[in-house]
């Protein structure tokens, strides 16, 4: 008989004692931006209220806590009247479609939700994904490119809107992206790479991070599988996508991926974490194959994991404790895919990620005692993708048996179970 999956808490004892210790008081050090809010504040989900929402939304639901519940319920009310009051690009990280996939993934923590199909949100992507202007390379990414509309219109579903959006999506993508070595991939040119990047790629790079690269978009388009918007050619050319990745995979090293594939360049290690490295790219395929039911690709993205969880925590380039780059973002990634897989190597560096995040607080300091690194200076950070809210996001993951499905928003939402047997599903 085959047990259903369903999420547990992981941290266990003392681990779990201080990592309550730790969510209460990033609540404490938040309320502050959460309860004066200016009238031009970010209302957005990576760094403004929207996100806020999403921490004390999970902490109130953590802890059948109407205090936290109804704090996030006037900060998710701050983003709606700002989505209805002022301009938003479409972008999905400070733009609308971030901003209603939060509304939306709140809906059961907060509010009643809505069977009928209007979807202003899906609409406007309609609009935006079917103009006659055709989107250029390198506008593909997560962050602020197209790849970030699938991840709300995948999870609006049945919306006619967001149906059609998806099968947009999918021709966009295709569209911009580019055959390259027998596979498939996408392709950021020197004039969308910030100033760093393009001194270090002058010509262009393929990015292979979640956060702005390929790893994202192969995601999406497995979520885009699953809602059955792809033909067979499409699906053929997400295929070849997956190949062309996992042909940049380092062997006999202690990590697989560089952040970057660059003409003329040799491939160099980079940090471990969610936007780059072994981890986010590992979730982010994890992904990719469940929603294919793909079991070659979840095999490969347990290797790749695996590797990261044995690569010494001093050569990760970790220095401080958020999501986006950081131990908290680690100790989830690992324990996301330790849940979905059963892996006990994956147990073993979610628990030694976890524990480091709480040896990283400074009482005293910056908020809740942690501080972020923005070179050359450490900053307090409330946001949700940089800053604390998202520490306290992870760590709730760790503890609560309320599965952490905020992590949709990071392309790395892994489904618990394998879909039904299909004709993917043994290759």
């Amino acid at each position: 008989m085959t047990m259903t999956r369903v999420w547990r808490p992981f941290l266990e004892g003392r681990d779990a004692e201080r990592a309550w210790a730790v969510i209460h008081d990033i609540a404490e050090g938040l309320r502050p931006a959460a309860e004066n809010l200016q009238p031009a504040a970010n209302a957005g989900v990576a760094g403004g209220t929207a996100g806020l929402a999403l921490f004390y939304a999970y902490l109130g639901a953590a802890t059948d806590s109407e205090q936290w519940t109804g704090l996030a319920q006037r900060l998710i009310e701050y983003s709606i009247d700002a989505l209805s009051e002022r301009q938003y690009h479409p972008d999905f990280y400070e733009g609308f479609t971030g901003i209603g996939w939060a509304i939306d993934h709140l809906q059961g923590f907060l509010f009643e939700g809505s069977e009928d199909d209007d979807d202003p949100i899906g609409e406007s992507l309609v609009q935006v994904l079917g103009r006659s202007v055709p989107f250029t390379r390198g506008e593909f990414d997560l962050i602020g490119g197209i790849s970030g509309y699938g991840i709300y219109a995948f999870h609006a579903l049945p919306r006619p809107a967001a149906r059609r959006s998806l099968e947009l999506l999918v021709q966009r993508l295709i569209e911009i992206g580019e055959p390259v070595d027998g596979g498939f991939s996408w392709f950021s040119p020197p004039e969308v790479l910030q100033d760093w990047d393009r001194e270090e790629a002058p010509n262009g790079r393929f990015n292979l991070g979640v956060s702005h690269g390929v790893a994202a978009v192969i995601s999406v388009l497995g979520m885009c599988a699953a809602a059955g918007v792809m033909s067979d050619s499409q699906r053929s050319i997400l295929d070849r996508a997956v190949d062309w990745l996992l042909a940049q995979k380092q062997e006999g090293k202690t990590w697989c991926f560089a952040n970057a594939v660059v003409e003329g360049m040799p491939s160099e290690r980079d940090r471990l974490a969610w936007c780059y490295g072994d981890a986010g790219i590992a979730a982010a395929l994890f992904t990719a194959a469940r929603h294919r039911g793909n079991a070659q690709w979840e095999a490969a993205a347990l290797d790749v994991a695996r590797t990261g969880a044995r690569r010494p925590m001093e050569d990760c380039r970790i220095f401080d404790a958020g999501l986006c780059h950081g131990s908290a973002g680690l100790g989830h990634l690992f324990n996301r895919m330790h849940q979905a897989s059963g892996d006990p190597e994956l147990a073993e560096a979610a628990r030694a990620w976890y524990r480091h995040t709480l040896d990283l607080q400074r009482p005293g300091t910056g908020i809740a005692g942690y501080s972020f690194l923005f070179p050359p200076d450490w900053l307090p950070v409330t946001g949700f993708i940089p800053g604390v809210a998202g520490v306290g996001l992870g760590l709730l993951g760790g503890v609560s048996s309320l599965e952490p499905s905020w992590d949709q928003f990071l392309a790395v939402s892994v489904p618990l179970e394998r879909p039904p047997s299909g004709p993917d599903a043994t290759r």
